[in-house]
């Protein structure tokens, strides 16, 4: 008798890996030194730069969406490079903090400030390793220029209300956000004194910029309004994500040019709808029932960290699937209020599927449908 033995075993895809060194909050990565003064904007010593190393990583073959996995980072660290010089950051720096655990490890904040003649390198290097899947360490590098220019003779300086990088969360956040423009020249704030203008862009899927002026274009279906320094959106109508730049012109005398000044440094935000990790459970229905039931009538439970989800048929739709003994599941009903046919001994489960942003109807040849008083036709993307 012969016999043969072979292992077979899952051959993973390796993850895609993906991230971005961020700025947190309002406090740009670029100081201005008025030397007659003897004074930096902002001062790093007083309000630290705040830097975020956005490390995702996905499965290409899963549905989930890019998460951040800086909490199971190893082997991270942090490096200066100055004057060509490159130095490990250590916990007895004082010059920096760094967060060592949490959802925020790897981020660092930079308690000095930078020589106008020295600009300062951050790097940043930290590991993933895919202990469930394959055993493969991911390797993550960013860096980033921090430098001082001389501002004796003032250089504008744009920054916005809303950071770099933004997670709005459809169960909790308002959909309506005010994004607000602030241009300073030294420590003068001329935002409102006729002597800048502000000019709006989103970034296409395909890396161009469409300049957002009042509404009326095919991409800007979260435009709620636009005053000057103020944009508002919608953020309702995003999919996965948006990125919206601001640039501005300045001049001291008070005609500020109809182009955005290229002295002035742009300022971005992305705008990712993210909806936080759920838990589902059903009520009405026990696990027992009473002789000649016929029909259930569960109704879904849909929570997350804070407690029960906000009007959920807003946000989920909800399906109900069945199956008895080894077969498959199969779809039963739909809906807040289902009602099922009852078969002893049967197996019950409810999917919550995210109904999506809201967008625009289309007809089969692309064209956009519209209501009697020519106003466009808008639903959830998933029904």
């Amino acid at each position: 008798m012969q016999s043969k033995q072979r292992k077979i075993s899952i051959n993973y895809p390796p993850l895609q890996i993906s991230g971005d060194l961020e700025v947190v909050g309002s406090v740009p990565d670029m100081q201005v030194y008025q030397a007659d003064k003897k004074e930096y904007t902002p001062d790093y010593t007083l309000t630290p730069l705040t830097l975020f190393p956005r490390c995702n990583a996905t499965d290409p073959n899963a549905l989930s969406k890019v998460g951040a996995v800086n909490a199971s980072l190893v082997n991270m660290k942090w490096y200066e490079r100055l004057n060509g010089t490159r130095t490990l950051i250590t916990s007895v720096n004082p010059n920096y903090v760094i967060t060592e655990t949490g959802a925020q490890k790897g981020q660092i904040q930079v308690k000095k400030n930078v020589s106008t003649i020295s600009p300062l390198t951050l790097e940043f290097y930290a590991e993933y390793v895919d202990e469930k899947r394959t055993g493969q360490t991911h390797i993550f590098q960013f860096s980033r220029l921090i430098r001082a220019i001389d501002g004796t003779e003032a250089v504008p300086v744009l920054m916005l209300d809303s950071p770099s990088g933004l997670d709005w969360n459809p169960c909790r956040d308002i959909a309506n956000q005010v994004i607000t423009a602030q241009l300073m020249v030294g420590d003068e704030d001329v935002t409102a004194t006729g002597k800048c203008k502000f000019f709006w862009f989103r970034v296409l899927e395909d890396g161009t910029l469409e300049q957002i002026i009042d509404g009326n274009g095919d991409n800007d279906w979260e435009f709620v309004s636009l005053n000057k320094h103020v944009l508002t959106i919608n953020r309702d109508m995003i999919d996965t994500g948006m990125t919206y730049i601001c640039k501005a012109s300045y001049s001291a005398d008070g005609t500020p040019a109809n182009a955005p000044d290229d002295t002035v440094i742009q300022v971005s935000t992305t705008i990712r709808r993210k909806i936080p990790a759920l838990e589902i459970d059903w009520k009405g229905v026990p696990t027992q029932v009473s002789d000649g039931t016929k029909v259930i009538n569960p109704r879904p439970i849909i929570r997350d960290t804070l407690g029960d989800i906000p009007n959920p048929s807003e946000l989920f739709n909800c399906k109900w699937y069945t199956k008895t003994g080894a077969g498959n599941y199969t779809l039963a009903a739909t809906g807040y209020t289902p009602s099922i046919p009852f078969t002893d001994g049967m197996m019950l489960k409810l999917e919550v599927e995210d109904r999506g942003p809201f967008v625009a109807v289309v007809t089969e040849d692309g064209s956009y449908v519209v209501s009697e008083n020519n106003e466009f036709i808008i639903v959830r993307q998933n029904g």
